[in-house]
């Protein structure tokens, strides 16, 4: 019969800890890829509004 030899509990202390680590940083980095979409559709909308406006413009004044 062979006996199976257990991590101690400093490796799997160092586990947790490890994958703790790694998902702290892969939230982190979510975080940022979210803020950096949210600020991205907000200068997209931004731009849209003022081509919008513009187009708008320019159609209005050829009518007299």
């Amino acid at each position: 019969m062979t006996h199976v030899r257990t991590p101690g509990p400093l490796v799997l202390d160092a586990l947790v800890w490890v994958v703790f680590a790694v998902l702290f940083v892969g939230a982190a980095l979510l975080v940022k890829v979210a803020a950096a979409l949210l600020v991205v559709l907000i200068v997209l909308a931004l731009l849209l509004g003022f081509v919008l406006r513009a187009l708008r413009k320019r159609r209005a004044r050829p009518r007299r």
